[in-house]
């Protein structure tokens, strides 16, 4: 690669961190807990209600561990969660993708049945 090519090249990868396209990759955690409410009934189509063990990864919105106590709260479904097989009651075990930037979310990227 001849230098304004480089040049060129390090400039975009700087512009791009600076609007947070070249971020790391999201965090990844589990959570364990039981499904008390499923989408429909006032809720989001892609949002569920979980009342989730302690996460001790979660991150705060600067990137720092911070954890989460154990408590009930919604999760929102990625396209990838499929909630086949799953119902309010049963016992899972969510992935959850956290993002901090452009914004701090969380995301269910898949859903199974605890074992």
């Amino acid at each position: 690669m001849k230098w304004p090519c480089k040049i060129a090249a390090a400039l975009v990868l700087v512009g791009l961190s600076c609007v947070g396209w070249a971020d790391e990759a999201p965090y990844t955690f589990v959570v364990k807990g039981v499904i008390r409410a499923m989408p429909g009934d006032g809720r989001a189509d892609n949002e569920i209600l979980v009342k989730h063990e302690e996460i001790p990864e979660y991150r705060d919105s600067s990137g720092k561990i911070v954890g989460m106590m154990a408590m009930t709260m919604p999760f929102y479904l990625a396209p990838s969660a499929s909630l086949k097989g799953i119902s309010a009651g049963d016992a899972v075990e969510l992935v959850v993708q956290q993002t901090l930037e452009p914004k701090h979310t969380e995301r269910v990227v898949s859903i199974t049945k605890a074992k």
